[in-house]
């Protein structure tokens, strides 16, 4: 006997409903950029890549300055389209995309800690994480814009279910 998928239960009432925000991958995007610019122009002040560019080939330099940026903006696609947060009346409901296993629903009443953070930049991208605790699991939240209003909003539902 299989139990029932609480996610597609259509008695859940969505209370807030978010995913990875964009303005999460910036600070790694502008690392990719600052990163390719030194290559791009190190010919002109680093010697050993004109060394390189010279045993190697000027495609090995290009591979290097611009082979990062597809595998960029696969992660950027990934996270942004599959990663999805959802606070319903009775359960935090979350999924991670196809790449990770099935998270089980989290119910609002066994919440006992939910916390944010976020390192300054992200924080001033108003982007952060949420930390949602169990008396058994912990699951963080990456990528989420206004995490604390998504937390107080959290922190509402569970006192509604206490």
């Amino acid at each position: 006997m299989t139990t029932p998928d609480e996610s597609r239960d259509a008695a859940l009432v969505d209370r807030v409903w978010v995913g990875y925000h964009p303005r999460a991958m910036m600070p790694a995007i502008a690392l990719v950029a600052v990163a390719s610019l030194a290559v791009w122009s190190g010919r002109w002040y680093w010697d050993d890549i004109s060394v390189l560019t010279d045993r190697a080939g000027a495609w090995v330099v290009f591979a290097l300055a611009w082979g990062v940026w597809p595998a960029l903006v696969g992660v950027f696609l990934y996270r942004t389209i599959t990663l999805t947060y959802r606070l319903t009346d009775r359960a935090v409901l979350v999924d991670f995309g196809m790449l990770y296993r099935p998270v089980p629903a989290i119910p609002v009443a066994e919440i006992t800690t939910v916390v944010v953070g976020g390192w300054w930049l992200m924080r001033w991208l108003g982007v952060g994480w949420v930390e949602v605790r169990t008396a058994t699991r912990l699951v963080r939240l990456a990528g989420v814009r206004h995490p604390q209003v998504f937390a107080e909003k959290l922190r509402a539902a569970i006192t509604v279910a206490g």
